[in-house]
């Protein structure tokens, strides 16, 4: 196996050990939560009168009887736990909270050049290079594994190239990027990209279709 094929492998196993804490994982919009009050179940969603369970809307807030709006965004499900049995206590004694994760929000990104299934994926939990690359199946053996672009959908912002190399030889994990939604994961050949010509004008090509499917 190659040398490149098995550091891929375990970089890949090591990230999904990490992204099975569901106690390290960090709420945003659209994420999907169930939350009990043990004994209320008027307070619970689902729950008795309360058929659906709770989504964080794009303002990274819910809204909850008696306490109003939430802030869940940027916490932990165990800091919302904590938020709202405090508000709650001041309406009930010694309210017990529970909240779990139903389903992950999700970010669109587009996988394309010399990867073996390009398209368009929707990735949850980490989001990040590897979880992309994952998603596409890998790269082709034509790929430039030092020259891997990510482009923003945001026109102002200036394309970023990681070389993957300092990933998969050197274990330098801060290469490992962050996907926003709408990005593109460009792999290029091993031959002389114009930049001008193949890469920036993807950006406003996919940025349109993306602004299409809304």
């Amino acid at each position: 196996m190659k040398r490149w094929m098995l550091a891929l492998m375990v970089l890949l196993l090591l990230t999904s050990r990490v992204n099975a804490a569901p106690g390290d994982y960090i709420l945003r919009p659209f994420d999907e939560l169930s939350i009990n009050v043990f004994g209320y179940p008027e307070l619970s969603f689902p729950g008795q009168g309360n058929p659906n369970s709770i989504t964080i809307r794009s303002d990274g807030k819910f809204a909850y009887p008696l306490v109003g709006e939430v802030q869940a965004e940027g916490m932990k499900t165990e800091n919302l736990t904590n938020i709202l049995q405090e508000s709650l206590a001041k309406y009930y004694f010694n309210p017990r909270v529970t909240i779990n994760l139903l389903k992950f929000s999700t970010e669109r990104v587009y996988i394309l050049g010399e990867v073996n299934q390009p398209g368009l994926y929707e990735l949850d939990k980490s989001r990040n290079l590897m979880d992309a690359i994952a998603a596409a199946k890998g790269w082709t053996k034509e790929a430039a594994k030092t020259k891997v672009f990510i482009i923003h959908k945001d026109p102002k912002i200036e394309p970023i190239r990681v070389n993957l190399l300092d990933l998969l030889n050197k274990g330098d994990v801060s290469k490992n990027l962050r996907l926003q939604e709408g990005d593109i994961v460009y792999f290029t050949g091993n031959h002389r990209i114009d930049f001008a010509r193949d890469i920036l004008p993807l950006t406003q090509v996919f940025y349109n279709v993306d602004q299409s499917r809304k």
